[in-house]
């Protein structure tokens, strides 16, 4: 994550709300000059939760069922023009010793952080 910097709203650092408790659930968000819709799953086989990730104006499905990591870039395999300018990382800020992302810590201490893109 070198060269990437957290997005500082105003003293406040940018990152998108989950609500684990309504899993499977779908929202949007505008990042940026554009705006995304999030649908929010969890494989309860795997024991983890993925998200599908499309453009809100025109329906254009971009992500289907990407894993979500902790501390791993979202859609970075798959990632174009396309896709939002902020890069999104599953993290903890508050110095917990978590590795993984789950129910019990995504949207409390896991939280998706908006960091700046960094162009070469």
């Amino acid at each position: 994550m070198e060269g990437l910097k957290l997005i500082d709203l105003g003293n406040e650092v940018s990152y998108i709300e989950i609500d684990t408790s309504k899993v499977p659930y779908q929202f949007s968000v505008k990042l940026d000059d554009r705006t995304f819709t999030f649908c929010i799953r969890y494989n309860e086989t795997g024991g983890f939760f993925t998200a599908d990730l499309s453009v809100t104006s025109t329906g254009e499905m971009l992500v289907y069922g990407d894993i979500i990591r902790y501390g791993r870039p979202m859609f970075g395999s798959v990632e174009d023009e396309r896709f939002p300018i902020p890069v999104i990382i599953p993290l903890c800020l508050t110095g917990d010793r978590i590795s993984e992302v789950t129910f019990e810590n995504f949207g409390k201490e896991v939280k998706l952080y908006l960091y700046e893109r960094v162009t070469a």
